[in-house]
């Protein structure tokens, strides 16, 4: 039997995070979390995660664009950066930001999907699988 996948999620929203969590390990998902941006740094090698989910706004910045930017450039986290990261915000909802279409171009941020919160269990779950079977180390 193989293990499960992982998933590090980097989200500061406590109750946001913690039903995320509930859905994943609902069906055999590893779940780890961090709050903040640093955290979730320091969470990468203890996690290996197959999977990363990040929030745009961490705090009052856009710390979810700079952790996905320094995955992918920062050479001393190379195991990491070909990770598929999953983006989900509710800055558009929230700020009214207008994202560019699409908006997980690597130029806008090096996401490779996009949702917005509040997300439907069974779309994050179908996203989540989807983003798992092109990568999983």
């Amino acid at each position: 039997m193989s293990r499960p996948a992982r998933i590090l999620m980097v989200d500061d929203d406590d109750d946001f995070a913690a039903g995320i969590q509930l859905t994943l390990e609902s069906r055999g998902y590893e779940f780890h979390r961090a709050a903040t941006f640093p955290e979730g740094l320091a969470l990468l090698a203890k996690a290996r995660p197959h999977l990363i989910i990040l929030d745009v706004v961490i705090g009052n910045k856009a710390e979810g664009f700079s952790f996905a930017r320094t995955l992918r450039t920062d050479a001393s986290l190379s195991d990491f950066a070909s990770v598929p990261i999953l983006t989900l915000t509710g800055m558009r909802s929230q700020g009214k930001f207008s994202f560019p279409e699409p908006p997980h171009q690597a130029v806008y941020t090096p996401a490779d999907e996009f949702l917005e919160k509040p997300v439907e269990p069974k779309v994050l779950l179908k996203t989540v699988a989807g983003l798992l079977g092109r990568k999983r180390s």
